[in-house]
């Protein structure tokens, strides 16, 4: 790193390894992040607030590999910046998600074994994505040619390639790579490499220049993102809490369309959602926290997607909210969060239906469900839950 790459954050202030005036900016960016838990009036029970701390050591961990350790567009690698365990912005259960810096002085090589991921994705953006607000979509692609052999090569240029070709930013850029699974227990996913064309080894050590600009990133992104991701987190309040309306997320993928809930449920109540499914190459449900990072979905049930879930013989989706296990097949388990979110996700939908909601007590599901329909057992669930926990290890998203 030269430079070249500091000129590219030339209004930022500069910073220096000399001093400890980047550690102390550092330490008291970390501090104010308690505002995010703490000064908001919407957070009142011990709960949320412990959720709120795991939520920020969550950013926090986030952000060291892709600031400090991997923005590096000479020798960029393919890092899975969310998983089960460190997430932020509004995660899907179904997807697993890589990262790559790039600079379009470069042409760069994805390659390996295509895999069998319901979809897979990639999309250039330009600058960092410690710079949410400037961070715009370039150039995006879905589909690609695949040989016989399951093999794959995609080209990341600024310049047109022959081939299965995404276009990159002229300068400093980012790529989001996404393979999003229908069939956990079948699909597997892509192993490929990203590789810059011409690199030599070994790469050059690292400089006072280089890791000072990526501290200034660290600092950009603890002071941009929580305020972003709290500013999209309002809009799931501007309506009436159990109630879905649909809207489009500006750092989510293009072509999707997405359902915003505020929910509420007492723990001796249930929430029952009904819709029949969009035409659509993906559809699923899925329960956040008030933070947008997700329910635990890799040891519970907070996820449904069109290919798990159980239609009646009309057709439509009925799925039960609640606290404790109804014995339905579409059961999103609130685990004791008598408020968080719900999102709804539609791909290349051709309508965008909105969802029911209908409050009830839970010990009247039975006039909602017949007997039939309520008739996964305890030891069922457990079963159905090791395969999803499985599932979720093998398909390298934990």
């Amino acid at each position: 790193m030269t430079n070249t790459i500091l000129a590219a954050w030339q209004n930022t202030p500069a910073v220096s390894g000399h001093t400890p005036e980047i550690w102390r900016a550092l330490s008291q960016a970390v501090s104010e992040l308690e505002g995010i838990v703490w000064a908001d009036p919407r957070v009142t029970d011990d709960l949320t607030r412990a959720e709120g701390v795991r939520y920020l050591t969550r950013l926090i961990a986030g952000a060291i590999p892709m600031t400090m350790e991997c923005w590096d567009v000479e020798y960029p690698t393919l890092f899975k910046f969310l998983s089960s365990r460190i997430q932020y912005g509004l995660p899907a259960a179904d997807a697993l998600y890589q990262w790559a810096p790039v600079h379009g002085d470069y042409v760069y090589r994805i390659k390996g074994r295509r895999g069998s991921a319901h979809m897979l994705d990639i999309e250039t953006r330009v600058g960092h994505f410690a710079h949410i607000g400037d961070w715009q979509i370039y150039d995006r692609c879905g589909d690609f040619a695949v040989d016989d052999d399951g093999t794959i090569e995609i080209v990341l240029s600024h310049r047109e390639q022959p081939g299965n070709w995404v276009k990159i930013p002229q300068g400093y850029g980012d790529i989001i790579f996404r393979q999003y699974f229908y069939d956990w227990a079948t699909e597997s996913p892509a192993e490929v490499i990203i590789s810059r064309d011409h690199a030599r080894y070994p790469a050059p050590p690292c400089t006072a220049e280089s890791l000072a600009l990526r501290s200034r990133l660290l600092l950009d992104w603890l002071r941009n993102l929580p305020d972003f991701f709290a500013e999209q987190v309002k809009s799931y309040y501007a309506n009436p809490g159990n109630t879905m309306v649909f809207d489009e997320v500006s750092i989510g993928w293009a072509e999707l369309r997405y359902g915003k809930m505020a929910y509420e449920c007492a723990e001796d109540e249930a929430l029952i959602i009904e819709v029949v499914p969009p035409k659509a190459e993906y559809w699923s449900v899925q329960l956040y926290s008030h933070y947008w990072d997700a329910r635990d979905w890799a040891l519970r049930q907070t996820s449904i997607n069109g290919h798990q879930a159980v239609l009646d013989s009309e057709g439509v989706f009925r799925a039960v909210l609640s606290h404790r296990d109804p014995g339905v097949d579409n059961w999103l388990d609130l685990a004791g969060h008598v408020t968080g979110l719900l999102s709804a996700r539609y791909f290349r939908a051709k309508t965008v239906p909105v969802p029911s909601v209908k409050r009830v007590k839970l010990a009247d599901i039975a006039e909602y469900f017949s007997e039939h329909e309520r008739s996964i057992s305890a030891e069922q669930r457990s079963e159905q839950l090791r395969r999803r926990h499985e599932s979720v290890i093998r398909r390298g998203c934990l």
